[in-house]
């Protein structure tokens, strides 16, 4: 009785040692890298702006608004963002690092205020 036990005590143990803790369960989910929220100097929502952003010096992409002064800048893309908000005839810029783990980045927000 007691080596019936020791062996389905060792059955029920063995997924556990056979796996190693050096693997990782990755979703298929894509991640946003930066999620930007704009408002004006009243704190009020800007609907109406352009953003763009840039990784690593590289070329200029847009910015998807997603709702209302929400904007989604790149899915996946590790790297230095430069993000440009522009309305009217203003411009901002924000900086922000994006990195990334073993399965995705880690997605920054980021707050820019226009007029």
């Amino acid at each position: 009785m007691r080596s019936l036990l020791a062996y389905t005590l060792g059955l029920c143990l063995l997924p556990l040692v056979a796996c190693s803790s050096d693997e990782v369960a990755c979703t298929t989910l894509a991640a946003v890298s930066v999620t930007v929220t704009v408002e004006d100097s009243a704190g009020m929502p800007v609907t109406d702006a352009d953003l763009e952003y840039t990784v690593n010096g590289g070329p200029a992409k847009p910015c998807d608004q997603v709702i209302e002064n929400s904007y989604d800048c790149g899915v996946e893309e590790s790297g230095n963002f430069v993000i440009t908000a522009t309305r009217d005839a203003t411009t901002k810029t924000a900086n922000v690092t994006v990195t990334a783990d073993e399965c995705h980045v880690i997605g920054q927000t980021l707050t820019m205020t226009i007029d």
